[in-house]
């Protein structure tokens, strides 16, 4: 307790510094790294097929945050993981892994923007964005085996599966109102946070360290990704600079943590509002009940973890960024 104490002061004491950082200062201490990853990803995914190269001409491949390369390169720094080539490797192939995701998701969706533009299956239909979804998953392994390191792969294969496990729960339990607060966890700790959680156990597995210590590192990026997630499905409702339509996870069935306490938090049935989109009435009853401080408390724990687990590596720049990464990530409106 007195170290989560020590690590708070030490907050504390750089706010002025590192706590008001934007994304772009976090990343500066690893804006190389980020630059040789998207040049990587690039030519990666270059082919002579035509219809590839035009698809990928029309997917937001530059314009995401990176925010799971930002934490493989900071933790690496933290953890003074030696200069790797296979970094920007792993970076680059997951930011693959993550784009196909991001494409499947649109499709069952239906969505229409995505990174503040007109999605892949709204400018080439779902079929097309269907293999084009299928080739980014793929190449993304692919480019783990031939790093010729079985236990990079094994880790990224879990990732997959749990991921499209949390979408079949999520889909099992579309516009249930009634979905407990559990089953949300399972969802998102599935299908989000377990792409983080393999991004920060590659950083051990890259130090050789002991199962015990990787699986340490496995729960720091469970964490991180579960503070993501909420982070994510409060600007659904609070954001107007989140580059989609408010509202958008209702209109998809997607009952979140919001939603969960509002139905827990206001004591009268919503659910007719819920069903009929109502999003003014909805709006106010979110203020009304202070639902996103509500949701702020619920991800404390979460945090104070990913604290505590940063605490004993030494002072520098990567650790200082990781945690302004980290208010990022939990205050941020976009």
């Amino acid at each position: 307790m007195d170290g989560l104490i020590e690590i708070i002061l030490q907050k504390s004491h750089f706010a002025d510094k590192i706590g008001h950082m934007n994304l772009k200062e976090i990343q500066r201490p690893v804006k190389a790294l980020l630059a040789e990853t998207n040049t990587t990803l690039i030519n990666k995914i270059k082919t002579n097929i035509s219809l590839l190269n035009r698809m990928s001409d029309l997917t937001p491949i530059s314009k995401g945050k990176k925010i799971r390369s930002t934490v493989l390169f900071l933790l690496a720094g933290v953890t003074s993981l030696p200069d790797s080539p296979e970094l920007a490797e792993i970076a680059s192939s997951f930011e693959m892994f993550h784009l196909s995701s991001l494409i499947h998701d649109d499709i069952m969706d239906n969505s229409e923007q995505r990174r503040g533009q007109k999605t892949l299956n709204t400018n080439m239909g779902n079929f097309r964005s269907v293999l084009w979804g299928d080739f980014l998953f793929i190449s993304s392994f692919t480019s783990i085996h031939n790093m010729g390191k079985p236990v990079l792969l094994d880790i990224s294969l879990k990732a997959a599966r749990l991921m499209v496990e949390g979408q079949i729960i999520e889909a099992e339990n579309a516009y249930n109102f009634d979905v407990a607060l559990d089953t949300y966890y399972d969802i998102i700790q599935r299908k989000t946070s377990s792409l983080f959680a393999a991004v920060t156990q590659m950083v051990s597995a890259l130090r050789s360290d002991s199962h015990e210590t990787m699986e340490e590192f496995y729960r720091f990026g469970l964490d991180f990704g579960t503070i993501f997630q909420v982070s994510d499905d409060i600007l659904d409702i609070f954001s107007t600079r989140s580059g989609k339509d408010r509202f958008r996870d209702l209109e998809e069935g997607k009952v979140t943590l919001p939603f969960i306490l509002l139905m827990r938090k206001s004591g009268i049935d919503i659910k007719e509002d819920f069903m009929q989109g109502n999003r003014e009435k909805l709006l106010e009853l979110f203020e009304k009940n202070n639902i996103k401080k509500l949701c702020m408390e619920e991800v404390a724990g979460y945090y104070q973890r990913c604290a505590a687990f940063l605490e004993p590596f030494p002072p520098s720049i990567y650790k200082e960024c990781l945690m302004a990464l980290l208010d990022f990530i939990k205050y941020r409106d976009y």
